[in-house]
């Protein structure tokens, strides 16, 4: 009976340290209703959805709307509070923002900025959060959507007078301590639009990628980066600093043991001169996230090779690409699906030492024998009898 309850009582502690250590919390403040300037009509918009949308993913929500200055520093001690003992810190905050001498602020809704001492005493320092989420917490992201036009800077500049040079345009760049990424809603130094519609361009990419059911968050950022691009005309360029050291999830679901087949085919053919096989990467993984700078170095490649075309041979009718490789296919299949006809014996053998267990191994061997006139490598034995091995980045994984 005794040791029954002992048993039953460290079952409850470690759920309840896997609970902690699995904690994930969220600061998301959206200021519109300013009090000296005019409102802005969507940042309460969008951190009402952000919140909605991250709460949805299990995160622990503190937020906050068209804060003053004490309500903001408030909410700040909260989000301090509450990160203890969390695994992952989210910021995101919508409103007025500016930089004074290379140092970003955040613009309560009380603000006046008439006055020299208004930085000290008014504004809200990006950087106070920024180390509090580090000091705290080994995974941070801090989203900014406040590089909207600032008419409450023109008071400040007024009042620091000739030390008025040092008001910026735009958030200054920021560098991330390890374990963090901060993401701009646009490029140092410009304007952030507040959008049309019910979010800015910025917040509105964001909330439709950020549940995406497999994409972690440097995927996140390329679709949305590409999303207010097209939006914007390119006017706005959302960017980040990041210095993460590993994958981060808003769906903890989503996190996997091993990466995804398009990551390692990408790493296997990321340097090879053949256009064909960058295009036929480009069909078998249309949503990649490399799929940018494979279509880049594609076009590259063929316009380098074009001059050099005889005018009146005729070309060969192109040989159709394979079709996607199937969604439950090992990762090795789908690379040597794509790479299986290759005239380089250097992309062969990378395939053999990242597919070592491969079962198309021998024929990658062969080929790679054949075209370069070398002895193929000696087999490796895989361990503890797992089938299906392959490396990666140092690790190696097995299905």
């Amino acid at each position: 009976m005794v040791r029954g309850i002992l048993i039953a009582f460290l079952l409850l502690v470690l759920q309840h340290s896997h609970a902690q250590a699995a904690k994930r919390v969220a600061l998301v403040i959206g200021n519109s209703a300013y009090v000296h300037t005019p409102r802005l009509e969507n940042p309460r918009n969008d951190a009402t959805d952000i919140a909605a949308g991250l709460r949805k993913l299990g995160f622990e929500i503190i937020d906050g709307f068209d804060l003053g200055k004490t309500a903001f520093e408030r909410k700040v001690r909260d989000f301090a509070a509450a990160l203890r003992g969390a695994e992952a810190g989210v910021f995101f905050y919508a409103g007025h923002g500016l930089q004074v001498a290379g140092q970003n602020f955040l613009v309560p809704v009380d603000a006046q900025l008439s006055t020299a001492d208004a930085l000290d005493f008014e504004m809200i320092r990006l950087e106070v959060i920024h180390r509090t989420m580090e000091r705290e917490t080994s995974t941070n992201i801090i989203f900014l959507d406040a590089c909207r036009n600032n008419p409450l800077a023109r008071n400040l500049a007024r009042a620091m007078g000739t030390r008025s040079a040092d008001i910026g345009h735009g958030l200054a760049a920021v560098e991330s301590g390890v374990g963090t990424l901060i993401s701009f809603s646009t490029q140092p130094g410009n304007v952030a639009l507040d959008g049309i519609g019910r979010n800015s361009p910025f917040a509105s990419a964001l909330i439709k990628h950020m549940s995406a059911p497999s994409d972690d968050l440097s995927a996140i950022l390329i679709s949305v980066r590409n999303d207010v691009m097209k939006e914007t005309q390119k006017k706005q360029v959302p960017w980040e600093h990041s210095a993460l050291t590993g994958r981060f999830y808003f769906d903890p679901a989503a996190a996997k043991t091993g990466p995804s087949a398009d990551e390692l085919t990408w790493s296997l053919i990321k340097d090879t001169k053949d256009s064909g096989l960058l295009r036929r990467f480009i069909e078998q993984f249309p949503k990649s996230q490399w799929r940018p700078e494979a279509e880049q170095r594609a076009s590259a490649l063929t316009a380098a090779a074009a001059p050099t075309e005889p005018p009146s041979q005729p070309k060969k009718k192109a040989e159709p690409s394979p079709p996607p490789a199937a969604a439950a296919a090992a990762p090795d299949e789908v690379a040597w699906s794509l790479i299986k006809d290759t005239k380089d014996p250097g992309l062969l053998r990378r395939f053999i030492e990242q597919f070592p267990e491969s079962r198309s191994r021998a024929e990658a061997e062969k080929r790679a024998a054949g075209l370069a006139q070398t002895p193929a490598q000696p087999p490796r034995k895989s361990s503890g009898g797992k089938q299906n091995c392959f490396s990666f980045q140092g690790r190696e994984f097995c299905q």
